[in-house]
């Protein structure tokens, strides 16, 4: 007694491959994604720390604000550079 397979029976080996491949390339697009963020610029970061100085009302002088928020923004880029430079090697992507 030699049965045949019906046809939903035939095709469900390549439905399930497919969506396999589907989610796989989903997973893929979504951690490229992630991966290049762009990281806030130099200005943005200066602006940001003189309205949070400005909002704290610390009495600070604006030269002094300005110095304080240089200090900051410098600290936060180098770190950036760091996290970056930590995911490349961990994700094994090729070095710029």
């Amino acid at each position: 007694m030699n049965i045949k397979p019906n046809r939903s029976e035939r095709r469900l080996p390549w439905q399930v491959l497919l969506l396999t491949g589907i989610a796989a390339a989903a997973v893929e697009v979504h951690a490229d994604e992630a991966a290049s963020r762009p990281v806030a610029t130099r200005h943005q970061l200066m602006k940001e720390c003189m309205a949070k100085e400005k909002a704290s009302n610390a009495g600070l002088t604006k030269e002094q604000m300005k110095k304080n928020c240089s200090d900051v923004t410098e600290t936060e880029l180098e770190n950036a550079k760091a996290d970056k430079k930590r995911d490349d090697q961990t994700n094994g992507a090729p070095r710029t």
